[in-house]
């Protein structure tokens, strides 16, 4: 998986890496669920939701795509093991696949409170995309 925790004092820090802007926003979305359970090998892709949002920036696209899974972590208890993702003109259309949790097949690992801002800047670096991600935990 393309990306590697960061030493942060009080949150959760990670950076990301892909080959365009979709792949990050998929891998981005990996990082966080295997944060949360630790092995999405173990998470079966039974169910999928369905997004649509806009923003103004690609950074803004991100946090709520983020924000947005999170969300339904926190109130249906889905984890999500498997992303697809079209970024086009500040619109992305996605879609995430994965189960509810289950105490007997999955184990948590980190309680994510919430996406930051803190030091959330998209980049370009030679021919790959990196951001750094910080959680609130």
């Amino acid at each position: 998986m393309p990306y590697r925790l960061l030493d942060h004092t009080a949150d959760l820090a990670i950076e990301v890496e892909a080959e365009d802007l979709e792949g990050l926003f998929v891998e981005a979305a990996r990082a966080m669920f295997n944060e949360i359970v630790g092995d999405l090998g173990g998470v079966r892709p039974a169910e999928e939701r369905r997004f649509e949002l806009r923003e103004d920036t690609p950074e803004d696209l991100l946090v709520s795509w983020l924000s947005e899974l999170l969300f339904l972590f926190d109130v249906e208890k889905m984890l999500f093991s498997e992303f697809e993702v079209e970024i086009e003109d500040g619109a992305l259309k996605g879609r995430a696949r994965g189960e509810k949790y289950d105490r007997e097949r999955h184990e948590l690992r980190t309680g994510i409170k919430s996406v930051t801002y803190h030091m959330l800047e998209i980049r370009r670096s030679g021919d790959r995309y990196k951001v750094t991600i910080v959680f609130d935990i």
